[in-house]
């Protein structure tokens, strides 16, 4: 939750996180598919009860200052963020698409939350998610190689498409705009060029520096 709490204090507008499931189907708030990252244990998150993961600490390998740290689960952080105003973007991982039978549950806890979207690389668990929530904001993680960027509009279960800064060039933004669809890109640092003068397409940002990003954008504003 430091993460989510430090974002707040530099000024997010919103939060991305990424969801995956334990053993007993809790949703949970971590990137990788298993603790090693994060508290050096090799297991699979799918192999933890989420009674189990309670006691587990993480931040350690980070900052001393970060241990003792527990992973939040999604009901937690869809609280935080309904208390202090925030948008959410659930990213919805490898777990979650090998045990689609809990995307409800998740579903269930996200729309306790107005402005919410969910996002994956995985097409499939997007179609299925706008099939049980049809007014739920849905977006696609494209890439460069897996992609069928000549025909962006079958995915038509897709009301977006967030994509890196590294396809933020021809052919690949030309496509994306034409399309009509939500745009975000992540991995920005308000560093890049194109921050001087924002796309007007281009509906959200996605950064790990908020605060850089605002100033930024205050500076040529």
């Amino acid at each position: 939750m430091s993460a989510f709490k430090e974002a707040l204090r530099q000024g997010a507008d919103g939060i991305e996180l990424d969801v995956q499931l334990t053993k007993d189907g809790v949703p949970i708030i971590l990137h990788d598919p298993d603790l090693y990252r994060v508290a050096g244990i090799g297991k699979p998150i799918s192999s933890f009860y989420f009674s189990e993961l309670k006691n587990v600490k993480v931040g350690r390998k980070f900052l001393r200052s970060f241990a003792g740290h527990q992973i939040p689960t999604l009901r937690e952080v869809v609280s935080f963020c309904e208390m202090n105003g925030l948008a959410l973007n659930i990213e919805l991982k490898e777990t979650v698409s090998e045990r689609p039978e809990y995307l409800r549950d998740i579903l269930d806890i996200a729309l306790l939350l107005d402005n919410i979207h969910l996002s994956s690389f995985d097409p499939e668990i997007l179609e299925l998610a706008k099939k049980l929530e049809p007014s739920i904001e849905t977006a696609l993680l494209v890439k460069k190689k897996t992609t069928d960027w000549e025909n962006l509009l079958d995915y038509s279960y897709a009301d977006g498409f967030h994509f890196h800064k590294r396809l933020f060039k021809e052919p690949f933004i030309s496509q994306l705009s034409a399309s009509g669809k939500l745009l975000r890109m992540y991995g920005v640092t308000g560093k890049e060029i194109f921050v001087q003068e924002p796309p007007p397409f281009i509906h959200g940002w996605i950064t790990d520096f908020p605060g850089r990003f605002k100033n930024e954008k205050k500076d040529i504003g």
